[in-house]
């Protein structure tokens, strides 16, 4: 579930957390949030959402009061392509640029909602596209891309302490695996997900890039992996 890795970005503590997914009593949330639910406000992990698209009005609230406080705090919201067609979300872009928040609407675009491709339910070729309908600026990064999201995110951090409002951040990505154990992704053509696993690996593009800077050498590489 993709907050998991929020928290992990957050620097949520690995055992707690962990903790937290098998439901004990020693996880973050002493085990009642569980894997949908998850959240450590100690470290402004205001909590995952197992509602669709939930996430973002609440991410209004925070940014509002980030705003008040007058405390430098941006607030930012995770949803997948299926959750960007949720009204809620739709209403938390509007809301966010009349109030002028301080918040980031991310869209982490993995091309299927479930077992629906976005082709055939976003009306619209890019997400950026909808933040010009609220008057928002947007950017397309590619989401398998550490380096590109830093710098895209970064510039929109800095952008919201500054004033500027809102932005959407539609960082396009892949899904390797089913939506739940078990499916077959019978809905995807051949190979497809063999070739994304080539080409689009975020691990092995954030390898070469670091290894082609001059950062880290290939048998230090090697190393890691072994």
């Amino acid at each position: 579930h993709r907050g998991h890795g929020h928290c992990i970005a957050k620097g949520v503590e690995p055992h707690g957390m962990m903790a937290e997914i098998y439901g004990k009593q020693t996880g973050v949330c002493r085990g009642k949030g569980g894997s949908m639910h998850i959240a450590d406000l100690s470290k402004g992990m205001l909590g995952a959402n197992g509602i669709l698209g939930a996430g973002a009005p609440l991410v209004c609230g925070a940014a509002l009061a980030a705003k008040y406080r007058q405390n430098g705090g941006v607030a930012i919201s995770f949803v997948g392509d299926g959750a960007s067609n949720q009204g809620t979300f739709l209403e938390s872009l509007n809301l966010a640029t009349v109030w002028n928040l301080p918040a980031i609407f991310v869209v982490e675009n993995n091309g299927y909602a479930e077992s629906t491709s976005a082709d055939w339910a976003v009306s619209c070729d890019s997400y950026v596209d909808r933040a010009a309908g609220f008057g928002m600026p947007g950017l397309t990064v590619d989401g398998n891309d550490f380096f590109a999201v830093y710098e895209a995110a970064g510039e929109a951090i800095r952008r919201a302490r500054e004033g500027g409002g809102p932005t959407l951040l539609e960082c396009q990505t892949a899904r390797f695996f089913g939506h739940f154990e078990g499916d077959q992704q019978t809905y995807r053509a051949k190979g497809e997900v063999e070739q994304l696993r080539n080409e689009r690996d975020c691990i092995k593009i954030f390898s070469q890039k670091i290894h082609a800077a001059g950062v880290i050498s290939a048998d230090e590489l090697m190393a890691i992996d072994r």
